[in-house]
């Protein structure tokens, strides 16, 4: 849930590799689509931006379209690839739709480069993590930068996407890392005042994670697990900022140009780095790894900081006025998990947040994902937001936990907006309430369920996390006024603005009441390498730095009583650390009239020893962020005057009819079959429609044509509909007696036809899929004798429907998990020539349980079960065993058993149901049930390389999987059970971006054969 490249790497290589077919999937999200499909769109052009937007949202739009351009003309004026699909127009499509993420789809196989920026966010993490403001406009220069990015495309690719449409970016060869990075420097770069390398939580972190440690090429991976949001991101945008400070902006361009012309695009990236830089990647690498050393010493706790406990990889904190604490932490090991202290430090509960079986409160927990954490004055309750799945689209649920019953409750289904703080009497709950490009600040009331806005801010104004004076009377927040964060008191029941707490060049966050008259909050001064705590005193307008982390200092709560305490950073963790707070200064009357309050006196920092990420982009303040504003951006009158000439209603049949692929394609069939023909596909430009023809025509044999054709409909959304139909017609040559190779220039003596036609109809509830369809195949081979009759025919309708819940760790991986699936196949007689009519009916249920002792280590329990009712087939229709990865290696004691290929179906028409152990030894039957018991233990590794050889890409080892397991399965006849154990080693690593599983497995069989069998697969 963060903003993000969407990367289609394998898909569009072995597409590429085996010939163009027809692909009409899906490519957004189901919520994005329901929006699209729910509201009227409308379209809007720029000089560079197409943007699709929904009607009522016509002034967000303007103000989106400005900002953007803006972004858009910067990075034009300085990309190095100008032609007709570098330049061209961009399309931009900002749905409804609460997404709490952004993303650009890069081309490949007809689908078109498309960014994704939704109208409104309704998480908080944007702005505290990221020192993002939830504006479409900002985050969405961060998205045009991958734009951008993916359209640089010259020499030969250019010439292979102008010839057969939108075919590949060569730009999918520059990892995440290098991609992230770049979109991360720019939303830095041109928004002056935000943006992940001038945050300092941002900068803290990544001093924290790398102090007194070498940076090397595997830390850049998109695979490392160690920071929660990600090492392509963090990393990545650091090394970025370094290439650019020491070398300069148009050398990363000059990269992207050499890899534009790219061929074999994920290989020779260290050479095309020499070629931008005159150094190789490696040698870029390690003299990153210099300047972070330099920079970055381990520095040790002030002796006034004390260390209360570990908090885990990822926390949110809240502290009560008697002194209890609640944390919602995550680690590498653990997962989302509420605990509680008492005043006096003890445990008093701790429990999981996750739900894995219905009904669930919380199916998706993260500490990431939640907001304003808080408790009632008198500590009983706590409330807190949360982002989670709804029935289509993400719900802000505001949950309340009773500390003694040890009850989650959620109070509120779907806030909508981010979370902030509970009065102090519990019946009234302040938070942030989305409403496109910007955030208000709202009241629920806690007993009637109803809510109100309290302060309206205007557009490009977010508050954020407000909090209740312990008076109830007052309501302090973070605030962004379009230009830079800030700090603000309202009055809470007239919204009025009490005071502006004017903090100078600082750059500040996350405000919360120390005690009725003091305020404590996040500050850092451009020269900081994180946030640092400060109070600052109402009445005299007085600032003061309590804390003096070594990295960075994170939500800071006090009890109003004693020292306060607040989340330190310390390698990839936290832990909560207390420092004593002085004396408040003597006290005078307090006028909470008067806007703007005292000009805040700004205390002096320690020296950092870290740098800022880079010196224009490090402060908040208007003349620092000016070197980092964009050239050129035009008036706002101007955009204003092309949004209003050219602003449209939007149709669902525009772009429809053009082709976006017409490629070539070659197709192969039968034995000794090659067709060759042309594939067409497209879709409207909001992809509510995508179709693809396809036509083949095999020369040889005095010539047969081949036909196909596809078509999703998503303007029912949630509800999607795909229909696809086929004829392939060719000729083909007679096969051996004895199953071998035809000889070379053997005669096309046979014809051969096949059909096949299905309808699909699907939509997802809570994230589980139902789906309904209807599936026909009909083969006609006349004189084939590999074949049971000529003509064979097969089809009939089928539901399936699915849930799945999940608790999971980073390396650890699905640690609680419960799933259940159903399926109903009806075969009737009258739609194919197997001679009877049946039913195919399959269940099953699976639970991952934690094991005690160790921290990653599962146990998985399943049964399924499966039958062909009415078969009446001898030998069965049901194929038991069989391979699910490819196998490279067997040795055995027994020979192997051929998979069974029941004659009464068209050829490749299979029911099958994998065995453990039985991989080599397939069995056919009617009906099977099947229990099983698996052990996981996984050696975590992560480690890799940048690039390897010099000439491959990155390589990157994840872990290696311990493996236990057994099987028992029957088909309920006496002579029908089946059973085997074993155990293997599975080494899972990446090459570029695809993943692979090479997996060793040593199974005895118990039953059958009583085979010992090693086996060696290879899984991608």
């Amino acid at each position: 849930m963060r903003p993000r490249l969407l990367r289609a790497a394998l898909p569009a290589l072995v597409a590429l590799g085996m010939g163009c077919a027809p692909v009409v999937a899906p490519r957004f999200p189901d919520s994005t689509a329901t929006a699209l499909a729910e509201r009227p769109m409308r379209r809007l052009e720029g000089q560079h931006l197409r943007l699709y937007y929904p009607d009522g949202r016509q002034d967000e739009a303007r103000r989106f379209l400005y900002r953007v351009e803006a972004c858009a003309r910067y990075l034009r004026g300085v990309q190095h690839v100008h032609n007709s699909i570098a330049d061209a127009k961009m399309t931009v499509i900002l749905p409804e739709d609460p997404l709490n993420n952004a993303f650009v789809a890069p081309r490949f196989l007809g689908y078109q480069t498309k960014a994704v920026v939704p109208t409104f966010a309704t998480g908080d993490m944007f702005s505290l993590e990221f020192g993002l403001p939830p504006d479409p406009g900002i985050v969405g220069c961060h998205e045009i930068t991958h734009y951008v990015h993916a359209e640089q495309i010259a020499g030969f690719p250019w010439l292979m996407n102008s010839m057969f449409g939108t075919v590949y970016t060569p730009q999918m060869g520059l990892d995440s890392w290098f991609a992230e990075g770049l979109a991360v420097y720019y939303e830095t770069k041109l928004i002056p005042g935000v943006g992940r390398l001038a945050w300092p939580l941002w900068r803290g972190a990544f001093a924290a994670g790398f102090a007194g440690r070498r940076i090397n090429g595997g830390d850049l991976h998109v695979l490392q697990r160690k920071f929660h949001a990600g090492h392509a991101y963090l990393v990545g945008s650091q090394f970025v900022r370094f290439l650019a400070d020491r070398y300069g902006e148009e050398k990363l361009w000059k990269l992207i140009h050499k890899q534009a012309r790219s061929v074999l695009f994920p290989f020779g990236v260290n050479v095309r780095f020499w070629q931008a830089y005159d150094k190789s990647l490696s040698t870029l690498i390690d003299e990153f790894a210099d300047e972070v050393a330099a920079l970055m010493p381990a520095r040790a706790r002030p002796a006034g900081q004390r260390v209360v406990r570990d908090a885990g990889n990822n926390a949110r904190y809240a502290r009560a006025g008697d002194g209890s604490e609640a944390l919602i932490t995550a680690g590498l090991d653990t997962p989302a998990r509420l605990t509680i202290y008492g005043p006096n430090g003890a445990l008093r509960m701790s429990r999981n947040l996750t739900d894995v079986a219905p009904p669930r409160d919380l199916a998706v927990a993260d500490p990431m994902l939640v907001s304003g954490l808080s408790f009632t004055a008198d500590a009983r309750s706590l409330y807190f937001v949360a982002i989670d799945v709804g029935p289509v689209k993400q719900v802000a649920r505001l949950l309340r936990y009773e500390i003694a019953s040890d009850q989650l409750t959620v109070v509120v289904r779907d806030l909508g907006g981010a979370g902030g703080g509970i009065s102090p009497d519990g019946g009234r709950y302040a938070y942030a309430r989305a409403d496109g490009d910007h955030h208000d600040l709202a009241e629920l009331d806690v007993r009637s369920g109803t809510w109100r806005i309290v302060a309206v801010q205007p557009p490009g104004g977010f508050v954020s996390q407000p909090r209740y004076s312990p008076d109830g009377r007052r309501i302090v927040a973070s605030d962004f006024d379009g230009k830079r964060f800030g700090i603000v008191i309202f009055d809470a029941a007239t919204g009025g603005r009490v005071a502006t707490i004017r903090t100078g060049e600082q750059i500040v966050h996350d405000p919360s009441w120390l005690d009725d008259r003091r305020l404590l909050y996040l500050g850092a001064q451009p020269s900081d390498a994180g946030f640092q705590v400060y109070s600052y005193d109402l009445p005299s307008g007085q600032a003061q730095r309590l804390t003096e982390a070594p990295y960075l200092a994170f939500q800071p709560r006090s009890d109003g009583r004693g020292g306060v305490r607040f989340l330190n950073r310390e390698g990839w963790g936290w832990t909560v650390d207390e420092v004593a707070v002085p004396a408040a200064p003597a006290p005078r009357p307090l006028n909470v009239a008067e806007e703007g309050g005292a000009a805040m006196a700004v205390a002096q920092p320690a020296e950092s020893t870290l740098a800022p990420a880079a010196p224009e982009a490090a402060s908040a303040g208007p003349a620092a962020v000016a070197a980092y504003a964009p050239a050129g951006i035009v008036s706002p009158n101007a955009a204003a005057v092309t949004a209003k000439a050219e602003d449209e209603s939007a149709s669902s049949l525009d772009g429809l009819f053009v082709p976006r692929l017409h490629g070539l394609m070659v197709q192969t069939i039968g034995r000794r079959d090659l067709s060759f023909g042309l594939v067409l596909s497209g879709n409207d430009q909001m992809e509510k429609h995508r179709w693809a023809i396809a036509g083949a025509y095999q020369v040889a044999g005095g010539g047969a044509p081949s036909v196909m054709v596809a078509y999703t409909n998503r303007t029912l959304a949630p509800v999607n509909i795909t229909a696809t139909a086929a004829e392939f017609r060719i000729h083909d040559v007679v096969p051996e007696p004895d199953g071998s190779p035809p000889p070379a220039g053997a005669p096309l003596a046979l014809f051969r036809r096949d059909r096949q036609a299905s309808l699909d109809i699907w939509r997802s509830f809570w994230g589980n899929p139902v789906a309904v369809g209807f599936a026909m195949m009909e083969t006609y081979r006349p004189g084939d004798p590999l074949v049971a009759q000529d003509r064979a025919r097969f089809g009939g309708p089928r539901l399936s429907l699915s849930f799945f819940g999940a608790e999971a760790t980073p390396y650890g991986g699905t640690r609680r998990s419960f799933s259940a699936d159903a399926a109903i196949g009806i075969y009737p007689a009258s739609l194919s020539t197997v001679g009877f009519s049946f039913t195919d009916l399959r269940g099953q249920v699976s639970a991952a349980l934690p094991l005690p002792l160790l921290a990653r280590h599962r146990l998985v329990l399943r049964v399924r079960a499966r039958g062909l009712v009415g078969s009446n087939q001898d030998d069965g229709l049901l194929l038991v065993g069989g391979y699910s990865a490819v196998p490279l290696a067997r040795r055995a004691d027994q020979p192997e058993t051929t998979a069974y290929a029941p004659a009464a179906l068209p050829p490749g028409v299979t029911f099958v149901e994998a065995l453990a152990g039985f991989e080599d030894h397939p069995f056919a039957t009617d009906r099977i049930v099947i229990a099983s018991a698996g052990y996981n233990y996984p050696f975590i590794i992560d480690w890799g390389t940048a690039s390897t050889l010099g000439v491959l890409p990155a390589f990157f080892v994840r872990q290696l999987d311990l493996g236990l397991f057994g099987t028992v399965a029957t088909d309920g006849r006496s002579d029908g059970r089946h059973a085997a154990a074993g155990g293997s080693l599975a080494l899972s690593w990446a090459l570029w971006e695809v993943g692979v599983s090479v997996r060793y497995q040593l199974a005895r069989r118990l039953t059958d054969d009583h085979a010992l069998v090693h086996l060696l697969t290879l899984g991608l």
